[in-house]
């Protein structure tokens, strides 16, 4: 059976200041060069050799290729009794142990449900959701990729702790002490208003603290941010938070989280466009993060899909952007974008989630990066198809299978960057994987079908545990987990064996 291993080359790089002098009188900024052989100088957030900076992102610790990389349980215990829904991932090292842990976020289970409307805004009658809110669960690894629910780590002191709907867990070392950290982009259930964001920063002791009282210069900031992400959008060295704003009565579609060094992060407007996707890259390789932005194009307020480029300095004009290729007819819901090199060509190629009217039905489009600011549409890969006659009436349809998160991998070591796609929701997407064959042909992976059959089976066995195992017992489940791991390879291990044959 294939290992899923991580094959990309990403560069991390140390920033510190260095003797001399800017234009301003301050100390310039030494940085390492891509290849590791010189030192990059810059002033102000501009430098004389920009091309040679390559500045970290989000997407980069998502694909850090340090990290082993397997498919995680899509619910895995407790998640099923914290999360109403949702269940999003990130992987990553957060105790620096070697082993790859991955960290779950969701929405609140509410006590109001009272559905009334099309979208998740109208989950309790148009009004908040009221119950108890959980936190973001942390599961720590070991060498066997076994999972262990670590609640002990995560410390929330607020009076009204925990996350509504958990949009984004955005993991970066935010306050420089070389452990991950994560900014929970929060959505809020119930409305379209938005709920008070989380911010988790690492300890001495080895636990993450809600810091937004000491390191957020706005504690209790609620923004409908449907899209986030981080990267140094100044290269001053540290990791900074872009959100989106996509209630246009503020008078501001991007806000943008400047942090200074020590993990406080200081809010400011910084441009853009009103957009629901979001994620930072540098599209056109002059050493700054740019803004990629996906739309609901159905609506003409938020009609944008495309780059918004970065002036030097973390700020994104509205005006400065290139529009990219739509496809309003089918698939003109665009819930994810993310960027990989997906030709070898040195540059970054852009890779969109797509869904239906409603979320019914979902889809992936490429778009190929051909250098100075020029794309050209690689077209779509319908993953799930509604019928042609099928009207949703809410998000919550049948049809409903977008995916959320799009990774990048190299699973058959061909020198070819894969895709990996997560559905929180969905057993047929989740874990869908992509094979680059190159000049962008890609093709299902042969062996999809029959993963997504075992795993089903083996959500079966674990939602009945779910529902005779009391929250504090671990011991039965943590045996109805191995299980049901135990069957699961047994089916894989049947079927890698006839395919073989």
């Amino acid at each position: 059976m294939k290992k899923l291993l991580l094959l990309l080359t990403l560069s991390f790089f140390s920033v510190q200041s260095f003797a001399g002098s800017c234009p301003d009188g301050s100390e310039p900024v030494r940085s390492i060069s891509a290849d590791g052989t010189y030192f990059v100088f810059s002033c102000g957030g501009q430098s004389s050799s920009n091309s040679n900076i390559k500045p970290l992102a989000g997407i980069d610790i998502e694909n850090d290729p340090e990290i082993d990389f397997f498919r995680p349980p899509q619910k895995p215990y407790p998640t099923g009794q914290l999360y109403y829904f949702g269940r999003k991932w990130q992987m990553a090292d957060f105790n620096k142990d070697g082993y790859s842990d991955v960290l779950y976020i969701g929405a609140m289970k509410p006590d109001n449900v009272n559905r009334t409307g099309e979208t998740a805004a109208d989950t309790c009658g148009g009004g908040d959701c009221k119950g108890v809110k959980p936190l973001p669960s942390l599961y720590l690894g070991d060498g066997d990729k076994r999972l262990k629910y670590s609640p002990e780590l995560i410390i929330d002191n607020r009076k009204d702790s925990g996350i509504s709907l958990g949009y984004r867990a955005l993991v970066a070392d935010y306050n420089n002490d070389d452990i991950l950290d994560f900014y929970i982009a929060d959505t809020g259930l119930g409305t379209h208003n938005g709920f008070r964001n989380s911010y988790f920063l690492s300890q001495p002791n080895g636990t993450w603290i809600e810091s937004s009282e000491t390191h957020l210069s706005h504690s209790n900031f609620v923004v409908f941010d449907h899209g986030g992400a981080t990267g140094d959008i100044d290269n001053d060295g540290d990791m900074d938070v872009v959100i989106t704003e996509t209630n246009w009565k503020t008078g501001t579609a991007l806000w943008c989280l400047m942090n200074d060094g020590t993990g406080y992060l200081k809010k400011r407007k910084c441009g853009g466009i009103f957009s629901f996707a979001l994620e930072l890259a540098d599209m056109d390789g002059d050493g700054y993060l740019d803004v990629l932005l996906g739309a609901h194009e159905y609506e003409q307020s938020i009609d944008f899909t495309g780059i918004v480029w970065n002036d030097g300095r973390g700020n994104f004009n509205k005006n400065n952007n290139t529009r990219l290729p739509q496809h309003k007819k089918k698939w003109a819901t665009v819930p994810e974008v993310s960027a990989a090199d997906l030709d070898n060509d040195g540059d970054l190629d852009i890779v969109y989630s797509r869904a239906g009217i409603l979320y019914a039905g979902t889809a992936i489009q490429i778009i190929e990066n051909l250098g100075n600011k020029s794309f050209k549409d690689q077209g779509i890969i319908p993953l799930v198809e509604a019928p042609a006659d099928f009207i949703p009436l809410t998000e919550g349809n049948e049809w409903n299978d977008f995916i959320e998160d799009i990774r990048f991998r190299d699973l058959n070591k061909d020198g070819n960057i894969d895709l990996y796609l997560s559905s929180s929701m969905s057993s047929k997407t989740d874990g869908m994987v992509l094979l680059n064959q190159g000049d962008f042909a890609f093709e299902f992976e042969a062996k999809t079908i029959a993963k997504f059959t075992a795993q089903e089976l083996m959500d079966e066995i674990l939602e009945e545990v779910d529902d005779k195992v009391s929250l504090p017992v671990i011991k039965e489940k943590t045996a109805a987990e191995i299980a049901a791991q135990e069957l699961m390879d047994e089916i894989l291990e049947e079927l890698e064996a006839e395919s073989s044959q």
